[in-house]
């Protein structure tokens, strides 16, 4: 009897800490979501990009008249943005700042709201 007892408390301390790995290993939208604009200049002046994060990993990359909607989720300390393409656009996480690697640029995001 104190086997079996035993073998309960054992299999509930391992979904617990199954558990827990799970909820620790997943990044956090919601403390991610927000707005982060990027500014370069261009020959015609200055251009913001703005990168809008929405809690329920949907988002949007703004740049002048143009809105490009995309999907995004964390992976450790990476933002994966995927494209409706089919792509995925990785950017690296430092406190309220996004540095994202483009073919043709870096580009840094910094959240402004």
């Amino acid at each position: 009897m104190a086997r079996k007892i035993n073998s309960f408390f054992d299999c509930r301390l391992l979904v617990l800490f199954l558990i827990f790995i799970l909820v620790a290993s997943c990044g956090s939208k919601g403390d991610l979501a927000g707005s982060y604009r990027a500014e370069e200049k261009d020959v015609s002046g200055p251009v913001q990009t703005v990168l809008e994060l929405k809690p329920n990993g949907e988002g949007a990359w703004k740049s002048g008249s143009e809105e490009i909607p995309f999907s995004w989720y964390v992976k450790g300390s990476e933002l994966r943005i995927n494209t409706k393409e089919g792509g995925v656009i990785v950017g690296d996480l430092e406190k309220d700042t996004i540095h994202l690697t483009l073919p043709a640029k870096k580009m840094t995001f910094r959240k402004i709201r």
